[in-house]
């Protein structure tokens, strides 16, 4: 196997200085913590800060800083206190990570702080550069290096690069704001695989670039005129039999009994967490004390243990938390507190592994309710910490994990009553209200541990990537046809993907009148009669309507972009997923309230989208409220994994998992000697996206697309039909 080189802000392993002596011990945080098992096995060198600033050290500790690292694979990139000061605390931890938390950004947007970002970023490029070969591997890391592929890729053409991002990436109307937003996108594309938490945080990423220009968006990918790039969602997990093994361990035991006898008798609220802006801990705190204020029943039968360990403490933010946190701990205590029982416990200090489990063992509800977080690991070893799954998980829907963990106690950080009715709830609720819960977000996370989700991400980034299928779209003159028809007559094994509305028939201003012409009829007919032939029509029609207007034919029917699929030679429709259809209520609602105040709008609800159609409307209200809905449907996509797709006048909801390119890929293209696309529409373009170099892929009418070949209307895709 090729070697794996890890490149992040910070190595595993940090130094410091103890009365003028090198001290190393292992770095805190999330990514070291997570990929040091990893890197351990899978990786053959991580290049990184070693926790120190330069300014702070001779020739000579630096060498020996370089020699010991080295015995731990790990190689330095030194930086000094000016360029730790603009480019960590001052762009990356005063820009970056409130703006892509969607927080307010205050501070650091300067331009000596975006020099200092780019300063660093080119020097971690040269000693990568420098310190790995052409055939690595190169895994890079996070938000503080986001310019870093791009610079790699310029010097190294065929290189293969990954990198992942470990916050949320925000909406793209957010990130757009930034000045820097084009920079910091096209710093992303010099990798061959950008990974993200979510589904959510990739398709704002692939939004913010179709915002920009930037290439060509298909599905879950990036089509510059050079190479593709891969966009995917890889949710991180944890070391999970390190936390469900940790009660057999004597240490944890022994901490665990110390904290059974400490808070006999009560129940145990813990949050643990940075002590961040982004984490929401003044809520928490305001929620518990609203929930002891209107709970009398609760005074001295619960406790919140909050561990909040301090970071940045240079930034001014996270000075005035610290003072904001202590103060209304203060407060809660002397509200409510007695000398037999203090209803909050800080601890602003990092605890040995023992004690962490053990906590996580006694909690008998996790309260973790970050504003907003990348994924949240805590989350996830609280969980695998009960292996009597007997413990409550209370998530905020903002987290990323609650995508994976949908059956935590989902709760609004935004909203102090949603924090406290999530309270209320999980300390009334009985075992057999949260047992089921629980296995079943345990079963989620043994299947999804920090190796798997590692080698998945190197596998991925090692298979083959495709050169684009972009080429500059011609029109489809008497040379081509003729050598897309004797290609057809020379082949074997043909597909014949087709679009209905707007391919096969005009788009009508009812679409209940686009019923199949009989040259329609004839031309699917007499294509589906070649036993050589493969003739699917995909269409993001229901199935009634297609089943009432084809189904007599011979030919595989595709309804709702993918939703469903009645192959040629069956007569039953099968469902191509099981996902969960629980937003359709709150999107219904949105489509009529704004079908109201749009005349001539109207809403279809099929069994896996909803549309709004606006076709008939008055432009100026139509597009009016089109900007409205989008941006009031964000929320809702983001949440539920959803896509919010712009077809031809209209606006469908429907789940990013249900699309011509997926059905295309996974349902229909098997080893076809010839294959032939036609479509008009924005969705088609996951069918051409998801299609191999050698197909003959066709875009009816004008706009930007993946196709090879563009044919202007209707009557021009009946006439190619006939000559086939």
């Amino acid at each position: 196997m090729p070697r794996v080189v890890i490149v992040s802000n910070r190595l595993p392993v940090s130094v410091k200085k103890v009365d003028g002596k090198l001290e190393f011990y292992p770095s805190a945080g999330g990514l070291a913590t997570g990929l040091s098992s990893y890197a351990n096995t899978g990786a053959n060198r991580w290049i990184g800060w070693p926790g120190i600033a330069s300014d702070d050290l001779s020739d000579t500790e630096r060498k020996d800083i370089v020699t010991e690292l080295k015995k731990h694979h790990c190689y330095p990139v030194f930086l000094t206190q000016k360029q730790l000061q603009g480019f960590y605390n001052g762009y990356s931890n005063s820009v970056l990570w409130p703006l892509f938390h969607h927080m307010k950004v205050e501070t650091g947007d300067t331009a000596a702080n975006w020099r200092a970002y780019k300063e660093v970023n080119r020097l971690y490029a040269e000693t990568t550069l420098k310190l790995s070969r052409d055939t690595d591997r190169l895994w890079l890391h996070d938000y503080q290096l986001m310019l870093l592929p791009e610079m790699i890729r310029v010097a190294r053409p065929k290189g293969r690069i990954g990198f992942f991002l470990h916050i949320p990436f925000p909406s793209p109307d957010l990130f757009l704001a930034s000045s820097h937003a084009a920079s910091l996108a096209k710093g992303l594309l010099g990798a061959d695989l950008v990974g993200m938490h979510t589904a959510s945080y990739t398709e704002n990423f692939l939004a913010a670039c179709r915002e920009l220009g930037i290439g060509i968006i298909g599905p879950r990918k990036v089509v510059l005129p050079e190479r593709i790039v891969r966009v995917t969602d890889l949710p991180i997990g944890i070391d999970y039999k390190k936390f469900a093994d940790a009660s057999r361990s004597l240490d944890v035991s022994l901490e665990h009994k110390k904290l059974l006898w400490k808070y006999r008798g009560k129940k145990v609220i813990l949050t643990i967490d940075r002590l961040d802006p982004s984490k929401g801990l003044v809520g928490r705190l305001k929620a518990y004390r609203m929930l002891l204020a209107e709970n009398p029943k609760l005074h001295g039968k619960v406790v919140m243990v909050m561990q909040a360990m301090p970071s940045r403490t240079e930034v001014a933010a996270y000075q005035k938390l610290r003072v904001d946190v202590e103060k209304l701990v203060g407060h809660i205590n002397d509200q409510f507190g007695t000398w037999r029982w203090t209803p909050v416990e800080t601890i602003f200090s990092p605890l040995p592994f023992a004690q962490y489990a053990a906590l996580y063992q006694r909690a008998d509800v996790a309260f973790i309710a970050p504003i907003r977080d990348g994924m949240n690991l805590v989350a996830k070893e609280y969980l695998a910490s009960h292996p009597k799954s007997d413990g409550i998980l209370i998530l905020s829907e903002t987290a990323g994990a609650a995508e994976e963990l949908k059956d935590a106690v989902l709760v609004n950080p935004y909203k102090l009553r949603s924090l406290v009715t999530g309270l209320t709830d999980a300390l009334s609720m009985t075992p057999s209200g949260f047992l089921q819960r629980t296995r079943k977000m345990q079963r989620i996370l043994r299947g999804n541990t920090i190796d798997k989700w590692a080698t998945g991400f190197i596998d991925l980034l090692e298979r083959p990537i495709p050169l684009p299928n972009i080429r500059i779209t011609r029109a489809l003159g008497a040379p081509q046809t003729a050598e897309l028809i004797a290609d057809y007559h020379q082949a074997r094994k043909r597909l014949i993907l087709l679009d209905y509305d707007g391919t096969l028939e005009p788009i009508k201003k009812h679409p209940e009148d686009a019923k199949p012409s009989r040259a329609t009829l004839a031309a699917l007919k007499r294509l589906a009669k070649d036993p050589h032939n493969h003739v699917a029509v995909i269409s993001g029609r229901d199935r009634t309507n297609l089943m009432e207007w084809l189904g007599s034919l011979p030919v595989t029917l595709v309804a709702e972009h993918g939703g469903f699929i009645r192959l040629h030679d069956q007569k039953s429709w099968r469902k191509t997923n099981q996902h969960s259809l629980s937003w359709e209520k709150k999107v219904t609602k949105l489509f009529e309230h704004y079908t109201a105040q749009t005349p001539g709008s109207f809403v279809e609800r099929k069994e896996w989208s909803i549309v709004w159609h606006y076709r008939s409307a008055a432009p100026f209200y139509a597009q009016k409220n089109l900007v409205i809905l989008k941006k009031l449907l964000k929320p809702i996509a983001e949440h539920n994994t959803l896509g919010v797709v712009d077809g031809n006048m209209a606006l469908e909801v429907r789940h990013l998992d249900v699309s011509k390119g997926h059905i295309t890929q996974e349902w229909l293209f098997h080893d076809q000697d010839f294959i032939l696309a036609i479509g008009d529409d924005t969705t088609d373009e996951d069918m051409f996206a998801a299609l191999p170099p050698t197909a003959y892929s066709i875009k009816v009418g004008r706009g930007r697309t993946l196709a090879n070949y563009r044919l202007p209307n209707t009557p021009a895709v009946h006439h190619l039909l006939r000559k086939l």
